[in-house]
């Protein structure tokens, strides 16, 4: 018995140093964006995912929703600081502008524009001023800080906290053309629309004519955007001869929400990882009550109806032509929907303030998706093989829905002009054309079918920084070359130089010989 009590001890000695030393955690901070709720939800996926793995992940936030983030995630821990507000008023103003997109004006979008754009440089001189904050985030020593770049005020954090800690970037989108400009990823005009564009692939000569304007304007605007927005935080914080653009630029990683499958095919470079859909889990049994609702519709099935996080209502009239063409169908409508119900709402509609859209797209009884083509949403009906109607706001969405209907999984309608009759023949004709069924069927094949998952390849590529540290040899030397270099300027007005040097010394020698020709001829004949 001495010799199994001694023998079980130093087993538990060596499993005990097994967990301390062979699973150490890592220090992992978080920097959400501080508008939109939906890019949260992404990052704490990954969050929760790294937690899963053993790592410590740290959060940082605004005190006023710090509680509500501790309810979400009780694993993660939370640094907080005072925004003054500015988190909230930018959501409030994201909102205004998606519900009220169709009413509004160029000019009131420009406005709305300068105004979030004084609220982001407000918020973010508050989060990197608070001295308090920034010396408990120092102390910690973080391994890897994770970062939406949609706002890169993670960027600037980790540069302001350890310059030897590598910074991810998660994006689909991106407002300042960061993703191109500080990945040096060559662009095909050619065949590459701007996601904000409803083109595809196959653009006309037209599309390709706005989207190489669009491509050589909006860069420029965008980065005075920038410049005015985060370049004074940028001197105040980090280093007087860094600018936002070389901060950015210096990112390790780019974990992109895009894929082959539904995105078209493109260039890529090293630290670009593609991880479209990363935020789709397992499908869990729905609530009794959705259960028995969704058992009701029998074989003709049930839609499932989501406008995302950002749109909170709708307008009266939209409202009513919706209600109006659901009531028509004989099947269920579950439809996620805040604010004032419509009157006369059929029996066949189920209105809910939040949905388990996972859940409710993986049920074997959804048969049709009506979304406005956010890309959380479009990725899970991939996934999961449920046809789209798409009704696009704005963003990436336009390109979204364009996607979907080149893909042949669903159909494109426009939200500011649908009537009840075309939002019905759409559902109808997604209901009885099998192709559609059939294309989803397939393409949730092909985009299941990888060596990882998206999230399981998200991990890799943090724990990947978190054990090498910075990932330079993976960054594309054209990142920091002047522009004259990265279009090869320099070396055509070389070459240029000495063509026309060339050509110069030719045509003078040609002119010479034939002069000198000339002028023998002419003697010769003077002389006779």
């Amino acid at each position: 018995m001495g010799v199994e009590s001694k023998s079980f001890s130093l087993l538990f000695v060596f499993l005990c140093l097994l967990i301390r030393y062979g699973s150490r955690g890592e220090n992992v901070l978080l920097v959400p964006t501080p508008c939109a709720e939906s890019h949260w939800f992404t990052l704490a996926k990954v969050g929760q995912a790294l937690v899963s793995r053993g790592h410590v992940v740290t959060a940082v936030v605004p005190e006023d929703i710090a509680e509500k983030r501790r309810a979400e995630r009780p694993d993660f821990k939370f640094e907080t600081f005072h925004d003054q507000g500015t988190s909230a008023l930018g959501n409030g103003e994201v909102d205004r502008n998606h519900s009220n997109m169709t009413q509004r004006s160029v000019y009131g979008y420009v406005k709305a524009g300068i105004d979030i754009s004084n609220l982001i440089t407000k918020h973010c001189d508050l989060l990197l001023g608070d001295i308090d904050m920034m010396s408990r985030l120092k102390a910690v020593q973080y391994s890897v800080i994770v970062f939406d770049s949609c706002i890169p005020i993670g960027a600037i954090l980790a540069a302001h906290l350890d310059a030897r800690v590598p910074y991810i970037a998660i994006n689909r989108g991106d407002n300042y053309f960061f993703d191109m400009t500080s990945t040096g990823v060559p662009l095909g005009l050619s065949y590459m629309p701007f996601i904000g564009f409803d083109f595809t692939d196959h653009m006309t000569f037209v599309q390709r004519v706005q989207n190489v304007v669009f491509f050589t304007l909006a860069p420029m605007m965008a980065d005075w955007l920038a410049s005015n927005t985060y370049d004074g935080l940028v001197r105040k914080y980090v280093n007087e001869k860094e600018t936002i653009q070389s901060v950015v630029s210096k990112t390790d990683l780019w974990l992109r929400q895009f894929d082959h499958i539904l995105d078209f095919p493109g260039p890529s470079m090293p630290n670009m990882v593609q991880i479209g859909g990363l935020h789709i889990g397992a499908v869990s049994p729905l609530p009794k009550v959705l259960e028995s609702f969704y058992q009701s519709a029998g074989d003709d099935g049930v839609i499932v109806v989501s406008f995302g996080t950002v749109v909170k209502a709708m307008s009266s009239k939209r409202r009513e032509i919706f209600t109006a063409a659901f009531a028509r169908l004989r099947q269920k409508v579950v439809w996620r929907y805040v604010g004032e119900k419509p009157n006369g709402l059929s029996n066949n509609i189920k209105m809910l303030a939040w949905l388990p859209q996972n859940d409710l797209l993986g049920h074997p009884k959804t048969r049709v998706f009506i979304t406005h083509a956010g890309s959380s949403g479009v990725y899970e009906a991939l996934h999961h093989g449920v046809p789209m109607v798409c009704l696009p706001l704005t963003a990436d969405q336009p390109g979204n829905a364009a996607r979907v209907v080149a893909r042949g999984l669903g159909v494109k309608l426009d939200l500011s002009t649908v009537t009840t009759d075309q939002l019905y023949q759409a559902i109808v004709h997604i209901l009885t054309n099998n192709s559609y069924h059939e294309n989803a069927a397939r393409l949730s094949r092909l985009y299941r079918d990888q060596p990882q998952s998206p999230m399981e390849r998200a991990v890799w590529w943090i724990e990947h920084a978190i054990k090498h540290g910075r990932l330079t040899h993976l960054r594309a030397r054209a990142v920091d070359l002047p522009w004259y270099q990265y279009y090869l300027l320099d070396v055509a007005a070389f070459l240029l130089a000495v063509c026309s040097a060339a050509i110069g010394t030719v045509w003078c020698s040609c002119f010479l010989v034939c002069r000198k020709i000339c002028y023998k001829n002419g003697g010769k004949l003077k002389s006779q």
